[in-house]
């Protein structure tokens, strides 16, 4: 992939290791290549620098990625109009360090996300983070999802971010000020990717419709309005309820937003968790039921779903009394209560998520593509939905949805 790196200039990756405090340097070349591959991320650009400098008399290499805002004009504006840099920015800069010196006065030295070394609106806005790869950090296969072990350690981390942040808000209520908003939301200026929501509901309908299956044709009926009626109910999802416990979700939990760590290649060792850039303060169930029925496999899934939860349970309420939160702990059933209030969003994991998580070739995945409303657009959304893969999901799901009312 051609990069034009014009803009990587000295005066910029001298400010970069600035802020990752190296000193007494010059900057003598760099390198860059893409970090991801076309199709991969529409909200951002994505670069790996090798840095070369000259320090104490010595040659020596620093590794960063840099997360540019995009820059075709079209996404570059939509990004700007939907603030999604700055919250990210926030996110990295005031949030996450507050949760890692609670967690870290409790001796618990867990990182959740990779360190945001500098952050800059020139040349271009961007956040610059530490390379997690040189410490073996690797992505899985976004296809295959999560095994029980991985998915264990994700919650993991989740329930830490979620109860560090509780205590955050607590202590320091205007530093959450940034991530009130929820993605799906009536806020005339933030509409841009909600038509992203609506056809994917109208491609599971002509997905439901090519099948005739006689035994959906009451699912089929319910779900026929869902493309006219899916942004009021993600609006439900995201309307916080002040008298129940709220947390900073990352909220896009997914495959794509994670990179493990094994020892010696074989046994699991760690995860972390990056892109805020949708970060939203509210219930836990947001990131439960996007996680959960997004990025586990399947037969995992179901058969270990009472399991997750009180697991993450579990960890949240033991962390949340060592940092001596003094809100009401929540219950388990407490936050059953919340997974099933927010349950709409398992909805939209399975219907916006899951299809191109599964795709098997994202190579020639084009987002402006996907929500043309034309021949190619439509012919596109087809191919992603009609992976064989994703039928038998989608129809478990189709079933467990509707006995659960998400559909009424």
């Amino acid at each position: 992939m051609a990069i034009n790196g014009d803009w990587i200039t000295t005066d910029l990756l001298e400010r970069i290791l600035l802020g990752a405090n190296e000193c007494r340097f010059k900057v003598v070349g760099h390198k860059v290549e893409a970090v991801t591959k076309k199709g991969d991320n529409y909200a951002s650009e994505m670069y790996r620098v090798v840095i070369e400098y000259e320090m104490d008399g010595k040659c020596r290499k620093s590794t960063k990625i840099m997360k540019v805002i995009p820059s075709g004009d079209i996404q570059r504006k939509v990004m700007e109009k939907n603030n999604i840099f700055p919250r990210e920015i926030a996110v990295y800069r005031d949030i996450l360090p507050r949760i890692s010196k609670l967690l870290q006065s409790i001796a618990d030295p867990v990182q959740i996300s990779p360190v945001c070394t500098y952050t800059t609106d020139d040349p271009k806005t961007m956040l610059v983070f530490e390379d997690i790869k040189e410490r073996e950090y690797q992505m899985v296969d976004r296809r295959i999802g999560l095994n029980l072990e991985q998915t264990k350690l994700v919650l993991r981390k989740l329930a830490k971010l979620h109860a560090g942040s509780a205590v955050v808000y607590q202590e320091e209520p205007e530093v959450m000020e940034p991530v009130m908003e929820g993605a799906i939301t009536t806020n005339p200026h933030r509409q841009d990717f909600l038509v992203f929501y609506k056809m994917c509901a109208r491609q599971v309908v002509k997905l439901l419709e090519s099948w005739s299956d006689p035994s959906y044709c009451e699912i089929l009926e319910k779900i026929r309005n869902l493309p006219k009626t899916t942004i009021a109910k993600g609006c439900q999802v995201y309307t916080r309820d002040d008298a129940v416990f709220n947390v900073l979700n990352h909220d896009d939990v997914w495959t794509s937003n994670l990179m493990f760590r094994y020892e010696d290649k074989v046994a699991l060792n760690d995860v972390l968790l990056f892109d805020y850039q949708l970060a939203y303060f509210g219930s836990p169930g947001v990131d439960l039921n996007y996680f959960l029925n997004g990025s586990v496999q399947d037969d995992i899934r179901e058969k270990h779903w009472l399991e997750f939860i009180r697991y993450y349970h579990t960890i949240l309420t033991e962390t949340l009394r060592k940092l001596r939160y003094s809100g009401n702990i929540p219950t388990l059933q407490d936050i059953h209560v919340e997974v099933v209030r927010t349950g709409f969003h398992s909805v939209n994991a399975v219907f916006c998520l899951l299809p191109l998580a599964m795709m098997e070739n994202s190579e020639n995945a084009e987002m402006d593509v996907f929500l043309q409303e034309s021949a190619a657009g439509e012919a596109f959304r087809a191919q992603i939905f009609s992976n064989p893969r994703y039928e038998p999901i989608l129809k478990q799901a189709l079933c467990r949805f509707d006995l659960l009312g998400y559909f009424d």
